[in-house]
């Protein structure tokens, strides 16, 4: 996966690098097939961090933003939310290509067969 890193009002230190790309490890799995981008913003305003990471994965871009008093935990909680959201796109994807006939539509043909 790949990672950008973008700072306003703040120097991107590499303990921070070092923390998202810690937590993106924990979820790599999610993102299989096609090589996903993420771009991690991170901002410091009025006492206030605030994150925001945006992933483009398989046509499609999941987002999440946070804010905390510590950038780590803003950070943490963005990196929840991107996981989170690329289960259910990832379960969503299964589910489509993994399509059933329901089984309440095969019980009446089965009736009037065994007539």
């Amino acid at each position: 996966m790949k990672i950008e890193f973008t700072g306003r009002h703040i120097d991107v230190t590499p303990a921070l690098k070092s923390h998202v790309e810690s937590h993106f490890d924990r979820i790599e799995q999610l993102f299989e097939g096609k090589p996903a981008n993420a771009h991690v913003i991170i901002e410091v305003e009025r006492g206030f961090h605030l994150s925001e990471i945006v992933v483009k994965w398989m046509n499609d871009v999941l987002t999440a933003k946070s804010s905390d008093t510590d950038m780590y935990k803003s950070l943490a909680m963005s990196v929840d939310k991107i996981e989170k959201q690329a289960r259910r796109l990832k379960t969503k994807i299964i589910d489509k290509s993994h399509k059933a006939t329901k089984a309440a539509l095969l019980t009446p043909e089965l009736a009037a067969e065994a007539e």
